[in-house]
């Protein structure tokens, strides 16, 4: 009977260790967005080219940009790749040399926060 005692504890204190292993392991999740943070970054960073409601047409810079609500595509991409997109700009990932990089500008949370606003866009 003692034996069985020690042996349950052994084998306890060891999925223990196993857990604690597997939780150190594991990556920290990506930055959640807030998209009513990232509403006014947008209009100020984004809009010039990507127009005030996502669909492109900007009137400022480059009325010609796609739109960013273009269904069976853009909720189709990951928000660590649009993300990245913003951070290192358009070249970084075969995109237009139009798109800057504002990885500088931005800290990842504002980014994040642009990103959570962009997928409040509806769908055309």
């Amino acid at each position: 009977m003692e034996t069985l005692k020690r042996r349950d504890r052994r084998d306890w204190c060891a999925l223990a260790l196993a857990s604690l292993c597997l939780l150190a392991s594991t990556p920290a999740p990506a930055h959640a967005g807030d998209a009513q943070r990232g509403e006014p970054m947008y209009q100020r960073y984004c809009s010039g080219c990507h127009g005030a409601d996502g669909r492109g047409g900007g009137k400022n810079f480059m009325p010609h940009v796609g739109a960013l609500t273009r269904k069976g595509y853009t909720e189709l991409l990951e928000d660590s790749y649009l993300a990245a997109i913003v951070s290192e700009g358009g070249v970084a990932y075969g995109k237009s040399a139009y798109m800057p990089a504002f990885g500088t500008t931005l800290s990842r949370q504002d980014i994040a926060d642009v990103v959570a606003y962009v997928r409040t866009f509806p769908l055309y």
